[in-house]
């Protein structure tokens, strides 16, 4: 959920730099289309919140709740794949080139 709200944050706020800047950071926005990642971690958080009040904290559940749970994560992980993608080609880039500053 923390996740989500970070991402709504950071898609309202720079959003439209990380579409235009660059192929790369583009990547966190999905492909120039901060919009739509914006209204899914949005709507992935509203799911999550209103789903933990219904389970009391995910604790209790019933059929119907695990799936709407299920799926609220679905569109959770949606959201946030371009930022999941942009960090494991930093990762990556670090561990092929090394340090990059002397």
């Amino acid at each position: 959920m923390a996740a989500d709200l970070m991402a709504v944050i950071w898609m309202y706020t720079f959003g439209p730099w990380l579409d235009q800047s660059s192929r790369l950071t583009a990547t966190t926005t999905l492909g120039g289309h901060h919009v739509i990642v914006l209204a899914c971690a949005a709507a992935a958080f509203l799911m999550l919140a209103g789903l933990a009040l219904l389970t009391e904290g995910f604790t209790k559940t019933t059929t119907k709740l695990t799936l709407a749970t299920n799926a609220a994560c679905v569109v959770s992980v949606v959201a946030l794949a371009g930022l999941i993608a942009f960090v494991l080609v930093a990762l990556l880039a670090r561990v092929v080139f090394g340090k990059l500053r002397p």
